[in-house]
């Protein structure tokens, strides 16, 4: 009787152990979320000093922020990442790898890269998988072996990462570690581009311009739309060159300006080329003239209804070289007026329906140069809006 009772004291004490820890569990995990940083740390240092491999790697993220004060502290991040990742937590040895590939809290170190990327791989981590299948692609730590990444590309690719669905799709196009197939190819970096990765829009773009033209200008337009420079200034050339369709360099132009707005100066050369032609031709750009009677007829029935909605003609009316300045770009006409109430913008701005689905919102206010609407937006817009603005001219924005 005694040794019964002794044994049902135990399991007790076993029981509320198991509910205590898992109550504690609960504590670190809501403290991390909730980014109480002191409390997170408190709370968590107990369970990874025991061994709990997500409190460990909660303590290193803790670390790489700061949690002491000061600023990162890497070489602390990697000591707890590597209690993670010997409990077998899978983003843990991810982050592992990455420190020891670049040098992070720890010195270079590839072998330890690879085996820690190789962890976080075969525990299902789908960036461990790319990372991995991008050193045995370069043959970077290990002995290059095409084959065996695309094997992880493949496998990544299939978890769902975008980046390696377009990378899988290449290497099927080019027969690079497997025999070249390139209708696979073009389902891979379809799949990519239709969840909307830019570069993988931009890759199927360049597969298709011979053979499929209005698709691919589609998908050039999709990838600009998502601020790519460089499917920007693909548009450019072939608008320009008429390449599979009739030249329009007034569109041309646009594209142009929206790639070196982008960022991508060397377009700075096609954009001085189009813009001689167009002064060759004698083609002459939109001019600002009887704007609002012109707007007024072209755009219908909507300005009666709206007269903050503009359409595309209004939009080419407006001086090309002045400057507006964009808040937001939305997918339907309800949106836009959820944003303007929600931001009593209601009289100050402009909103220009480009396409059924794609509306952009623009301050009323036109500015000679880049510089002055710069200066001026901050004065101008709700806080909350400040970093959402983006300067652009009138010519960018006639882009398809």
């Amino acid at each position: 009787m005694r040794q019964e009772f002794k044994l049902a004291i135990t399991a007790v004490i076993v029981w509320f152990s198991s509910v205590s820890f898992a109550a504690d569990n609960e504590q670190c995990y809501q403290d991390y979320r909730e980014e109480r940083v002191v409390q997170a740390y408190n709370s968590c240092l107990p369970l990874a000093q025991v061994g709990d491999p997500q409190a460990a790697f909660i303590l290193a993220r803790l670390y790489a922020l700061g949690v002491e004060g000061g600023g990162p502290d890497w070489e602390r991040a990697v000591e707890w990442l590597t209690l993670s990742a010997k409990g077998g937590y899978s983003e843990a040895a991810y982050n592992l790898a990455i420190a020891h590939q670049v040098g992070k809290g720890t010195p270079v170190n590839l072998s330890e890269s690879v085996k820690y990327y190789r962890q976080s791989a075969e525990l299902g981590n789908p960036k461990a998988m790319r990372n991995l299948a991008l050193l045995y692609e370069k043959g970077d730590g290990v002995e290059q072996d095409l084959a065996q990444a695309f094997s992880l590309y493949q496998s990544s690719a299939e978890a769902g990462l975008v980046d390696s669905q377009l990378k899988l799709g290449l290497m099927l196009f080019q027969g690079e570690g497997v025999d070249q197939d390139q209708l696979a190819a073009r389902r891979w970096i379809e799949q990519a581009a239709e969840s909307g990765y830019g570069q993988a829009q931009l890759a199927l773009a360049g597969i298709l311009i011979n053979s499929e033209p209005a698709n691919a200008i589609e998908w050039y337009q999709r990838s600009a739309a998502q601020g790519n420079p460089y499917a920007a200034h693909n548009l450019a050339l072939v608008y320009s060159d008429g390449f599979m369709i009739p030249p329009d360099l007034l569109q041309a132009l646009a594209y142009a300006d929206v790639s070196i707005e982008l960022g991508n100066q060397q377009t700075q050369a096609l954009y001085d080329k189009i813009l001689t032609k167009i002064q060759q031709e004698g083609i002459k750009e939109p001019a600002l003239s009887h704007i609002q009677d012109a707007a007024d007829s072209q755009i219908g029935s909507a300005t009666e209804t709206a007269a903050w909605l503009r359409g595309r003609d209004w939009l080419q009316q407006q001086l090309p070289g002045l400057y507006a300045i964009q808040l937001a770009r939305l997918a339907s006409q309800k949106s836009a007026i959820r944003f303007m109430t929600e931001y009593q913008l209601q009289g100050r701005v402009d909103v220009v329906r480009l396409t059924p689905d794609d509306y952009v919102v623009l301050l009323q206010d036109s500015f000679a140069d880049k510089t002055m609407a710069q200066n001026a937006y901050r004065d101008k817009l709700p806080p909350a809006l400040v970093n959402e603005a983006w300067v652009r001219s009138y010519r960018s924005l006639y882009a398809k």
